[in-house]
């Protein structure tokens, strides 16, 4: 490997911890090629094109947003999701009228991808709120807006029902969002409600957060024709009184797996390399992986896997041994450079 092509994995943050949601599915490696019997992905595909109310269950950092991407991404047929992020509003992910206020306003912005911008910044729920579209590029890949909102047909009755439609009370708001799905749906897809950081709430304040949003926030969805995921962290699942809303409401489980041993994950860091500098072999580049990580350093990233790093944390210190191999003029990431991160 020359030192001009790891430099170009570095400036492209080959080594990404945490990509664009449209981004990090093409690094998926499916848990079904690493666990024979294990469906993880066909099982998560098909709950959600049945209307399933999905909990995916994993720890943080495990790789829930990027199975979630994968299925769900850009290119995915079938399905209509609407990514819903309510960890920054803590407390107040235990209000219903407020989850019904963050998904209006997702479906705004999602109206708004293709040029058809609301007519005021006070929208339709009641409350004043400025909407602010932003685009950007993750570091050598593309991200394009999702290809069910493409159609202009489905985002011009979005857009018509927002802005038309006064609505101040849970029930009016509820009804917007049914009838933005309407026109989802009459186009033969599946509205899968995705809350993909709900397992980000911090631990002094979470017992209250998780009773109120599973217990109540969100259970209004059911009565609305769509799928539900909501990423749920392994912890909430301890408590009894937390287990059982969990089970009233998700009723379908998926579990992600622990990656089982160090060459699946160097089936991760190839498929990173990879995307950055194509296949190897191809007509313009010759590569293995060995010459970009060493087999030393894949051993030493799944020890710290293996002392309870996160897939996530693991990825991050591959990076960090990236940028500390370039910066010394180095070849290949060794374990010693993943030692001296880890000490850092």
């Amino acid at each position: 490997m020359t030192l001009a092509r790891l430099k170009l994995l570095s400036d492209h943050y080959a080594f990404d911890a945490t990509p664009q949601f449209n981004d990090v599915g093409i690094y998926h490696v499916p848990f079904e090629s690493m666990f024979a019997g294990t469906p993880v992905e066909r099982r998560f595909r098909d709950g959600t094109l049945r209307g399933e109310r999905i909990a995916l269950i994993g720890d943080s950092g495990c790789g829930k947003t990027s199975l979630v991407s994968y299925v769900l991404g850009p290119t995915a047929e079938s399905v209509a999701p609407i990514l819903v992020p309510v960890h920054s509003l803590e407390h107040d992910a235990t209000k219903e009228t407020l989850i019904a206020d963050m998904i209006i306003s997702q479906l705004i912005r999602l109206a708004q991808e293709i040029g058809y911008p609301t007519t005021d910044t006070n929208d339709t729920i009641g409350q004043r709120r400025q909407v602010t579209r932003v685009n950007r590029s993750s570091r050598g890949l593309s991200v394009h807006p999702p290809g069910w909102i493409a159609r202009a047909g489905i985002a011009k009755q979005i857009e018509r029902q927002i802005t038309t439609t006064e609505s101040n009370t849970l029930v009016d708001k509820i009804e917007v969002i049914h009838q933005c799905l309407r026109p989802i749906r009459g186009d033969g897809l599946m509205p899968v409600f995705v809350f993909d950081d709900t397992d980000r709430w911090t631990a002094a304040a979470e017992e209250t957060i998780v009773s109120g949003f599973f217990g109540n926030a969100i259970r209004w969805l059911a009565d609305l024709q769509a799928s539900v995921v909501v990423a749920t962290h392994t912890r909430y699942l301890e408590s009894t009184t937390e287990n059982s809303n969990l089970l009233m409401f998700l009723d379908t489980k998926v579990e992600l797996p622990r990656i089982p041993s160090a060459d699946q994950l160097a089936r991760i860091l190839h498929q990173r390399v990879q995307i950055h500098l194509g296949p190897p072999n191809g007509d313009d580049s010759t590569w293995r992986l060995e010459d970009v990580v060493a087999s030393s350093a894949i051993k030493e990233l799944y020890r710290q896997y293996e002392r309870g790093s996160s897939l996530r944390k693991v990825i991050q210190l591959a990076h960090m041994a990236l940028v500390e191999t370039v910066d010394a003029n180095k070849d290949t990431i060794t374990g010693r450079e993943i030692q001296a991160v880890v000490r850092a």
